[in-house]
């Protein structure tokens, strides 16, 4: 998980946001880029590239997000293109994505709906 490589996208534009282990943030977070979070965040998250949960980030709330990998807690629906959801990883709240990738010891605890065949809405400005 390369999310802050020497050669990522600074020199194309990607912005990034971190919202580290002892941030904690309350209201809606608008990304137009991609969000790490070791921290914790209540609220919602939309208009991200790339939602990244470490492992002992949390998020409260809604996600929306072209591709979401969660290593941390989740209580919130998530929609996005692309879910990966890491062995350590705990979701609370429906999915609706286009793929989903489960490992092992990962526990989700809400309505699945992964379809390849449908355009995944969520909001992306680029």
């Amino acid at each position: 998980m390369g999310f802050l490589k020497k050669d990522s996208d600074f020199a194309s534009g990607e912005y990034f946001c971190i919202v580290s282990a002892e941030c904690y943030f309350r209201g809606t977070l608008s990304v137009q880029g991609s969000l790490r979070v070791d921290g914790r965040l209540e609220g919602s998250v939309d208009n991200a590239r790339q939602v990244i949960i470490g492992q002992g980030g949390s998020i409260v709330g809604d996600i929306s997000a072209q591709a979401v990998i969660c290593g941390g807690e989740v209580q919130g629906n998530i929609c996005a293109d692309i879910l990966e959801v890491l062995n350590s990883a705990s979701i609370k709240g429906d999915i609706r994505a286009q793929k989903m990738i489960v490992e092992e010891g990962a526990q989700i605890n809400g309505m699945c709906q992964i379809s390849a065949d449908q355009e995944v809405e969520h909001k992306q400005t680029n």
